[in-house]
Protein backbone atom coordinates (compact mmCIF):
# COMPACT_ATOMS: atom_id res chain seq x y z
CA UNK A 1 0.00 0.00 0.00
CA UNK A 2 0.86 3.19 -0.93
CA UNK A 3 1.30 6.07 1.21
CA UNK A 4 2.16 10.03 1.75
CA UNK A 5 3.95 10.27 4.89
CA UNK A 6 6.97 12.26 4.88
CA UNK A 7 10.72 10.49 5.13
CA UNK A 8 11.55 9.90 8.77
CA UNK A 9 11.23 8.33 12.01
CA UNK A 10 8.58 8.84 14.81
CA UNK A 11 9.97 7.99 18.75
CA UNK A 12 6.67 7.00 20.20
CA UNK A 13 6.47 6.81 24.13
CA UNK A 14 3.16 5.24 25.63
CA UNK A 15 3.10 6.84 29.06
CA UNK A 16 1.33 5.50 32.04
CA UNK A 17 1.92 6.51 35.30
CA UNK A 18 5.59 7.08 34.89
CA UNK A 19 6.30 10.30 36.26
CA UNK A 20 9.81 9.87 37.76
CA UNK A 21 11.25 8.16 34.76
CA UNK A 22 10.21 9.82 31.32
CA UNK A 23 12.12 13.22 31.28
CA UNK A 24 15.41 10.24 31.08
CA UNK A 25 13.40 8.55 27.97
CA UNK A 26 12.58 11.86 26.65
CA UNK A 27 15.76 13.10 27.15
CA UNK A 28 17.35 10.51 25.32
CA UNK A 29 14.60 10.15 22.24
CA UNK A 30 15.48 14.21 21.91
CA UNK A 31 18.93 13.72 21.47
CA UNK A 32 18.19 10.96 19.14
CA UNK A 33 15.95 13.40 16.89
CA UNK A 34 19.27 15.98 17.50
CA UNK A 35 21.65 13.07 15.58
CA UNK A 36 18.91 11.67 13.22
CA UNK A 37 19.25 15.64 12.47
CA UNK A 38 22.87 15.67 11.97
CA UNK A 39 22.39 12.54 9.70
CA UNK A 40 19.74 14.64 7.33
CA UNK A 41 16.39 12.32 8.76
CA UNK A 42 13.70 14.14 10.24
CA UNK A 43 11.99 12.65 13.92
CA UNK A 44 9.79 13.54 16.04
CA UNK A 45 8.87 12.17 19.65
CA UNK A 46 5.26 11.66 19.63
CA UNK A 47 4.29 10.38 23.39
CA UNK A 48 0.74 9.43 24.42
CA UNK A 49 -0.28 9.56 27.72
CA UNK A 50 -2.78 7.04 28.94
CA UNK A 51 -5.08 9.29 31.19
CA UNK A 52 -2.03 9.32 33.86
CA UNK A 53 -3.20 9.49 37.58
CA UNK A 54 -0.11 10.77 38.50
CA UNK A 55 2.23 14.27 37.85
CA UNK A 56 2.61 12.96 34.13
CA UNK A 57 -0.04 14.75 32.52
CA UNK A 58 1.09 18.30 34.67
CA UNK A 59 5.20 17.58 33.41
CA UNK A 60 3.97 16.12 29.72
CA UNK A 61 2.45 20.06 29.45
CA UNK A 62 5.55 21.86 30.75
CA UNK A 63 7.92 19.67 28.23
CA UNK A 64 5.80 19.68 25.16
CA UNK A 65 5.89 24.10 26.08
CA UNK A 66 9.79 23.55 26.04
CA UNK A 67 10.82 21.19 23.74
CA UNK A 68 8.34 21.61 20.77
CA UNK A 69 10.61 23.19 18.67
CA UNK A 70 13.13 20.50 19.19
CA UNK A 71 10.36 17.87 17.92
CA UNK A 72 8.54 17.33 21.46
CA UNK A 73 4.89 16.23 20.69
CA UNK A 74 2.52 15.08 23.40
CA UNK A 75 -1.28 13.51 23.31
CA UNK A 76 -3.22 13.18 26.42
CA UNK A 77 -6.04 10.57 26.08
CA UNK A 78 -8.81 11.45 28.12
CA UNK A 79 -9.76 7.73 29.60
CA UNK A 80 -7.73 4.99 29.39
CA UNK A 81 -7.51 2.46 26.58
CA UNK A 82 -4.29 0.16 27.61
CA UNK A 83 -0.95 -0.28 26.10
CA UNK A 84 -2.05 -2.24 22.76
CA UNK A 85 -4.56 0.49 21.59
CA UNK A 86 -2.40 2.97 22.70
CA UNK A 87 0.52 1.47 20.31
CA UNK A 88 -2.43 1.11 17.54
CA UNK A 89 -3.22 4.96 17.88
CA UNK A 90 0.56 5.73 17.67
CA UNK A 91 0.38 4.17 14.08
CA UNK A 92 -2.78 5.81 13.12
CA UNK A 93 -1.25 9.45 14.38
CA UNK A 94 2.21 9.57 14.08
CA UNK A 95 4.33 11.90 11.48
CA UNK A 96 6.49 9.67 10.14
CA UNK A 97 6.65 6.16 7.91
CA UNK A 98 9.07 4.28 10.51
CA UNK A 99 8.03 4.23 14.13
CA UNK A 100 10.36 3.54 17.05
CA UNK A 101 8.31 1.92 20.11
CA UNK A 102 9.90 2.83 23.54
CA UNK A 103 8.44 2.70 26.45
CA UNK A 104 8.52 5.14 29.46
CA UNK A 105 11.26 3.50 31.28
CA UNK A 106 13.76 2.80 28.39
CA UNK A 107 16.85 4.79 27.02
CA UNK A 108 17.77 5.40 23.85
CA UNK A 109 21.85 4.94 22.29
CA UNK A 110 20.89 7.86 20.65
CA UNK A 111 24.17 8.34 18.76
CA UNK A 112 23.38 4.21 16.90
CA UNK A 113 19.47 5.05 16.15
CA UNK A 114 20.38 6.11 12.16
CA UNK A 115 22.25 2.66 11.96
CA UNK A 116 18.58 1.19 12.46
CA UNK A 117 16.90 4.13 9.79
CA UNK A 118 19.30 2.85 7.41
CA UNK A 119 19.24 -0.90 7.82
CA UNK A 120 15.29 -0.79 7.53
CA UNK A 121 15.66 1.36 4.59
CA UNK A 122 18.04 -0.99 2.63
CA UNK A 123 16.67 -4.12 4.23
CA UNK A 124 13.00 -3.25 3.77
CA UNK A 125 12.16 -5.24 6.57
CA UNK A 126 8.96 -5.11 9.10
CA UNK A 127 11.18 -4.30 12.18
CA UNK A 128 14.99 -3.98 12.94
CA UNK A 129 15.94 -4.58 16.40
CA UNK A 130 19.49 -4.06 18.33
CA UNK A 131 20.85 -5.17 21.26
CA UNK A 132 19.44 -4.02 24.22
CA UNK A 133 21.41 -3.39 27.86
CA UNK A 134 18.90 -4.92 30.25
CA UNK A 135 18.96 -2.92 33.77
CA UNK A 136 17.67 -4.78 37.28
CA UNK A 137 15.83 -2.41 39.98
CA UNK A 138 18.33 -1.25 41.92
CA UNK A 139 20.96 -1.74 40.18
CA UNK A 140 20.77 -5.81 40.97
CA UNK A 141 22.21 -6.74 37.39
CA UNK A 142 23.50 -5.72 34.22
CA UNK A 143 23.34 -7.94 31.26
CA UNK A 144 23.30 -7.78 27.39
CA UNK A 145 19.65 -8.61 25.97
CA UNK A 146 18.27 -9.48 22.31
CA UNK A 147 21.71 -10.16 20.79
CA UNK A 148 20.56 -12.97 18.70
CA UNK A 149 18.63 -13.50 14.90
CA UNK A 150 15.28 -14.68 14.58
CA UNK A 151 15.45 -18.67 15.22
CA UNK A 152 12.62 -21.26 15.60
CA UNK A 153 13.26 -21.22 19.48
CA UNK A 154 11.55 -17.93 19.47
CA UNK A 155 7.74 -20.34 19.47
CA UNK A 156 8.73 -21.67 22.70
CA UNK A 157 10.21 -18.08 24.63
CA UNK A 158 10.17 -14.47 23.30
CA UNK A 159 14.01 -13.27 23.60
CA UNK A 160 12.72 -9.79 21.54
CA UNK A 161 11.06 -6.45 22.78
CA UNK A 162 8.80 -4.13 21.64
CA UNK A 163 11.96 -1.81 22.18
CA UNK A 164 12.58 -1.61 18.30
CA UNK A 165 12.44 0.41 15.11
CA UNK A 166 9.19 -0.73 12.58
CA UNK A 167 7.61 -0.20 8.91
CA UNK A 168 4.70 1.77 9.67
CA UNK A 169 2.75 0.46 6.88
CA UNK A 170 3.85 -3.25 7.16
CA UNK A 171 1.88 -2.86 10.70
CA UNK A 172 -0.58 -1.31 9.90
CA UNK A 173 -1.27 -3.72 6.22
CA UNK A 174 -1.10 -6.40 8.82
CA UNK A 175 -3.47 -5.44 11.64
CA UNK A 176 -1.13 -3.86 14.48
CA UNK A 177 -0.96 -4.85 17.47
CA UNK A 178 -4.08 -7.40 18.89
CA UNK A 179 -5.54 -7.56 22.80
CA UNK A 180 -5.88 -11.18 23.61
CA UNK A 181 -6.25 -12.11 27.25
CA UNK A 182 -3.57 -14.90 26.99
CA UNK A 183 -1.22 -12.69 25.78
CA UNK A 184 -1.26 -10.25 28.04
CA UNK A 185 1.68 -8.38 28.29
CA UNK A 186 3.56 -10.04 25.52
CA UNK A 187 1.24 -8.52 22.55
CA UNK A 188 4.74 -7.79 21.25
CA UNK A 189 5.59 -11.59 20.80
CA UNK A 190 1.95 -12.48 18.98
CA UNK A 191 2.99 -9.64 16.73
CA UNK A 192 6.73 -10.60 15.74
CA UNK A 193 5.22 -14.36 15.51
CA UNK A 194 2.51 -13.09 13.49
CA UNK A 195 4.86 -10.76 10.54
CA UNK A 196 7.52 -13.91 10.59
CA UNK A 197 4.59 -16.33 9.51
CA UNK A 198 3.26 -14.32 7.20
CA UNK A 199 6.70 -14.11 5.47
CA UNK A 200 7.63 -10.74 6.49
CA UNK A 201 11.42 -9.63 7.59
CA UNK A 202 12.54 -9.26 11.26
CA UNK A 203 16.33 -8.05 10.73
CA UNK A 204 18.90 -7.94 13.73
CA UNK A 205 21.17 -5.26 13.70
CA UNK A 206 24.05 -5.92 15.58
CA UNK A 207 24.61 -2.27 17.78
CA UNK A 208 23.74 -1.46 21.35
CA UNK A 209 19.66 0.36 20.53
CA UNK A 210 18.83 0.77 24.23
CA UNK A 211 18.34 0.21 27.84
CA UNK A 212 15.87 -1.72 28.71
CA UNK A 213 14.69 -0.84 32.89
CA UNK A 214 13.26 -3.66 34.86
CA UNK A 215 11.15 -1.86 36.96
CA UNK A 216 9.56 -3.45 40.52
CA UNK A 217 5.96 -3.32 39.53
CA UNK A 218 6.37 -4.19 35.62
CA UNK A 219 2.76 -4.85 34.41
CA UNK A 220 4.34 -8.16 32.54
CA UNK A 221 5.23 -9.67 36.58
CA UNK A 222 1.70 -11.08 36.81
CA UNK A 223 2.03 -13.01 33.94
CA UNK A 224 4.73 -14.90 34.66
CA UNK A 225 3.57 -17.31 36.69
CA UNK A 226 3.89 -21.23 35.75
CA UNK A 227 0.17 -21.72 34.58
CA UNK A 228 0.20 -18.01 32.68
CA UNK A 229 3.43 -19.16 30.40
CA UNK A 230 1.20 -23.27 30.38
CA UNK A 231 -1.93 -20.87 28.92
CA UNK A 232 0.05 -19.05 26.87
CA UNK A 233 2.13 -21.44 24.89
CA UNK A 234 -0.98 -23.34 24.17
CA UNK A 235 -2.60 -20.74 22.55
CA UNK A 236 0.81 -20.03 20.42
CA UNK A 237 0.89 -23.42 19.63
CA UNK A 238 -3.11 -23.36 18.89
CA UNK A 239 -2.55 -19.96 16.12
CA UNK A 240 0.86 -20.34 14.96
CA UNK A 241 1.60 -24.12 14.98
CA UNK A 242 -1.43 -26.36 15.03
CA UNK A 243 0.25 -29.26 13.20
CA UNK A 244 2.85 -28.74 15.23
CA UNK A 245 5.61 -28.75 12.12
CA UNK A 246 6.39 -24.40 11.94
CA UNK A 247 9.50 -24.74 14.21
CA UNK A 248 11.12 -27.52 11.42
CA UNK A 249 10.12 -25.17 8.61
CA UNK A 250 12.85 -22.20 7.70
CA UNK A 251 10.86 -18.72 7.59
CA UNK A 252 12.04 -15.95 5.44
CA UNK A 253 13.21 -14.01 7.84
CA UNK A 254 15.41 -16.69 9.83
CA UNK A 255 19.15 -15.73 10.83
CA UNK A 256 18.89 -12.49 9.14
CA UNK A 257 21.71 -10.03 10.65
CA UNK A 258 22.45 -7.08 8.84
CA UNK A 259 24.99 -3.71 9.17
CA UNK A 260 24.04 -1.04 6.54
CA UNK A 261 27.86 -0.64 6.54
CA UNK A 262 28.77 -4.03 5.56
CA UNK A 263 25.39 -5.94 4.35
CA UNK A 264 24.26 -8.75 5.33
CA UNK A 265 26.17 -10.88 7.84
Amino acid sequence: MQNNYPKGVSIVIPNWNHEFVLPRAINSALKAVEMLGSQGIQAEVFVIDDHSRDGSRRLLLQLEALYFDQGLKVLLLDKNIGIVAVRNLALQRARYPYILFMDADNQLFSENIHIFYRAILETKAAVVYGNLVRHGPLNTYLDLWNNEVFQNHIFDQNYLDTFALYDRQILLDDGGFIQHPMMQGHEDWELFLHLAVAGRHLVFVPVMFGIYYEMPQSRVKDVRTDDAKAARQLYIERVFDQLGIRKRQSLNTQFLRYHPDIGYL
